[in-house]
């Protein structure tokens, strides 16, 4: 007679459970891009802006960051997480041997005033750093680009773990459901009533428990994330403003432009000649 296999609970007295930290604090990077140069020449670039998070991390001292009249330097001691939405200036008199990566993140949790933040390199920010540096000096191959993939978003991880700050607001997992589908499809139809009938509350309660843990009203985040994934499309592709307005769930390009530049300051053709404009990173 066959023994019935026992099955250990996933979680024991002994351990931390991080289900909630994983669902209401930063979660998963969305890389778009990790690169390494040892000599970038003119490193010079007017109101750097994009939709998107940056990490910095020059091996060589020399270059730094201009931001609202203060200069951050770029040293082998230290690293830069930059906001999206952060407007500053790189400056590089010399040569900039240069790591960045460019990165979406698919959770945000507390809100982040947009302003680069300075982190010391320890150990084992070092380490990871060397390792994603490492694998920039090896054949293109996928198998490469997946190592890439995982041990940038623990440099990334490592990061953020050092970031001093505040607990992120505890939100009802009915409501933590509602975001990760906003945040997941933005393009889709998310009426009001079809995100109340998804959290399984009444159109009116759930408006003022959206707002009150959001601080935002149901309809401006959904507009909100739209606007991003424009931004992305815009920097990323090559699509037509039609085909953006399309997956991003406008009815057509002209409300795109208008809903847009409400958001931005600027229209969405603008926003694009100017991300693609720069060379530098």
């Amino acid at each position: 007679m066959k023994s019935r296999r026992k099955y250990l609970n996933y979680t024991t007295p002994w351990g931390v459970g991080l289900t909630r930290a994983a669902r209401a604090g930063w979660s998963a990077f969305l890389l778009h891009e990790c690169g390494y140069q040892a000599e970038l020449e003119d490193w010079n670039h007017d109101g750097v802006d994009s939709p998107f998070w940056r990490f910095y991390h020059n091996p060589k001292p020399g270059c730094h960051v201009h931001f609202q009249g203060c200069e951050i330097p770029l040293e082998p001691s230290s690293c830069l997480l930059i906001p999206a939405d952060t407007v500053f200036d790189c400056r590089g008199p010399v040569p900039a041997c240069h790591l960045w990566m460019h990165f979406t993140v698919s959770r945000p949790g507390p809100p982040i005033t947009p302003a680069p933040l300075r982190l010391a390199v320890d150990d084992l920010l070092r380490a990871l750093i060397g390792s994603v540096i490492a694998l920039h000096g090896e054949p293109a191959s996928e198998a490469r680009d997946q190592r890439l993939q995982h041990e940038s978003s623990a440099l990334l991880h490592a990061a953020f773990a050092r970031l001093d700050l505040p607990a992120p607001p505890a939100i009802p997992e009915r409501l933590l459901e509602v975001i990760a589908l906003i945040q997941r499809a933005p393009h889709a139809r998310l009426s009001n009533r079809l995100l109340a009938a998804r959290a399984g509350m009444s159109l009116e309660r759930f408006i003022r428990a959206f707002r009150e843990h959001t601080g935002r009203t149901p309809a401006a985040y959904v507009t909100a994330a739209r606007v991003r994934l424009a931004q992305q499309l815009l920097v990323l592709t090559d699509k037509t403003m039609d085909q953006i307005a399309f997956d991003c769930g406008f009815p057509n390009r002209h409300y795109l432009t208008r809903v847009f530049s409400k958001t931005t300051g600027c229209g969405p053709a603008e926003f694009r000649d100017r991300q693609h404009r720069r060379p530098g990173r």
